[in-house]
């Protein structure tokens, strides 16, 4: 298991754009690793933006047991925790297997 600082890649959880950096981040880890800690130690500044476009995007892609399996989250404040909580929660309702075969077939195959 390795752990991603966030705070090395930037300095808050605000954006889109650095959303897909942390998911390229996680995908690089995954990739390597069988589970990853995302460690947010630091970061003060959240939006459900960020978390839907990171971490939200590996709740689409790996189911909910799968995630919860692979990508544990840590050192977040109040305010993160409440927001990540909103974004992961937000993500599992909407999951379905369904989806998740249409998501992977999409990613598959992208010139279709």
């Amino acid at each position: 298991m390795k752990t991603i600082l966030v705070k090395d890649l930037f300095s808050s959880a605000f954006s889109e754009s650095k959303a897909v950096i942390l998911r390229e981040e996680i995908q690089k880890m995954l990739s390597q690793e069988d589970s990853v800690v995302l460690d947010f130690t630091g970061i003060t500044k959240y939006t459900t933006l960020f978390f839907n476009f990171s971490t939200g995007f590996f709740v689409s892609i790996l189911g909910p047991e799968e995630y919860d399996r692979k990508i544990q989250v840590r050192g977040l404040s109040d305010l993160g925790e409440s927001t990540y909580r909103s974004s992961y929660e937000n993500a599992i309702e909407k999951y379905s297997p369904e989806m998740h075969e249409e998501i992977l077939n999409i990613i598959g195959n992208p010139q279709d």
